[in-house]
């Protein structure tokens, strides 16, 4: 290769790695779009069991129906209450995310009964949510940002003795974009308006979230009693004397996969190839177009520009196809309804490599007619 086309192609590398260091940077938090998150809505205990004791609570928290487009959860309670006296009314009200009465049921001893809206002016102190849910790395807690609840009141009568009162309902999730490719998911349930209640026996929680998910919980929950016999989601159980806490903070998240890091290495991999081996293959055919010139005893200029804008028009789609895979190909293999498009990050990468293809067309222009012309000229003054 020749000074001139070293001196190219040094150019052409150098630009190049500026261009792809700057890939990274191109990631959704450069975006100014409104906040990366969709608030949570409050769901607690309910208040209004403050003459009733509760022998026992068995809460379910269902979290497979997250996903892109829905953060949607589903809470399922049983209590056990005791009722040792005379018959008592009940006003009990539900901090729940059912945006009405269609996605509430309540039934005391199998019999339903009716649920009404109810809008309170301030969220009472005791529904306070936790400010923030573990961490699924290890680092500091994420912030948890909730909005009012949609609240239902319900009024019946309790007669003596013990009674199965069963709740089912709504309860939207935090949804966070930025921490990973796929979605990340927060939730909380509050347990402090049972300290209010007549008395409080145990508490057994299940958590339920899809397979393979990862999970972290502010309760600790017995890994082992993971249900495998469920292969369509991971169940996991905890059980409590008393109340353990004021509330339950669960994030969990589908795991990218090991396809989705595997294409990442590769399609980063074969870019870098494409940029910093283009320019050395350019030379390398500036090279064979001067000797099969030579050889059809064709040495004009003009017989050299339409091969050198051929090969740099093929270093230009080269990098611009690799660099769409590196951008938009991983994400095709990451979980079914977890991957998400936020902000103008992939769009700003898109720009930078169509920017660096109409780039290294020029160059890859420029070093293979360089190289031929230069051969070229060296047989001619051979010949002389």
């Amino acid at each position: 290769m020749t000074e001139t086309a070293v001196g190219a192609a040094a150019r052409c590398r150098s630009a190049a790695l500026a261009l792809l260091l700057a890939l990274p940077c191109l990631t959704p938090a450069w975006a100014n779009m409104g906040k990366p998150w969709q608030d949570a809505l409050v769901s607690a205990e309910p208040q209004g069991f403050d003459t009733v004791r509760i022998d026992s609570e068995s809460l379910h928290i269902d979290l497979n129906g997250l996903s892109d487009k829905s953060s949607e959860a589903k809470v399922f309670v049983d209590y056990w209450l005791d009722n040792p006296g005379p018959a008592i009314r009940l006003r009990p009200v539900f901090a729940t995310g059912a945006p009405d009465v269609s996605q509430f049921e309540a039934t005391l001893d199998g019999r339903a009964i009716t649920a009404r809206p109810l809008d309170l002016p301030a969220l009472p102190r005791n529904w306070q949510p936790p400010e923030t849910t573990p961490s699924l790395t290890g680092e500091r807690p994420l912030s948890y940002e909730v909005q009012a609840p949609s609240s239902l009141a319900l009024d019946f009568v309790l007669p003596p003795g013990r009674h199965r009162f069963r709740a089912s309902y709504r309860a939207d999730a935090m949804q966070r974009k930025g921490d990973g490719p796929t979605l990340l998911y927060q939730f909380a349930y509050v347990l402090a308006p049972a300290r209010s209640w007549a008395g409080f026996g145990n508490l057994h929680l299940t958590v339920s979230v899809p397979e393979g998910w990862r999970i972290k919980t502010s309760l600790s929950l017995n890994d082992e009693d993971v249900q495998h016999a469920d292969t369509s989601r991971d169940t996991y159980h905890g059980r409590y004397p008393g109340l353990p806490a004021d509330s339950i903070a669960i994030t969990t998240q589908a795991p990218p996969g090991i396809v989705y890091r595997v294409l990442m290495v590769a399609s980063v991999s074969c870019l870098i190839a494409v940029v910093f081996g283009g320019g050395v293959v350019c030379a390398l055919i500036g090279g064979a177009i001067a000797r099969r010139l030579r050889r059809d005893d064709k040495r004009q200029r003009y017989r050299v520009w339409p091969y050198a804008l051929a090969t740099g028009l093929a270093w230009g789609v080269a990098t611009l196809c690799a660099g769409l895979a590196m951008i938009y190909g991983p994400d095709c293999f990451l979980p079914a309804g977890q991957a998400y498009r936020y902000g103008y990050g992939q769009a700003l990468g898109t720009l930078a490599i169509c920017a660096l293809s109409l780039f290294l067309i020029g160059i890859g222009w420029l070093v293979t007619r360089m190289t031929a012309m230069r051969h070229l000229r060296d047989v001619g003054t051979d010949a002389a």
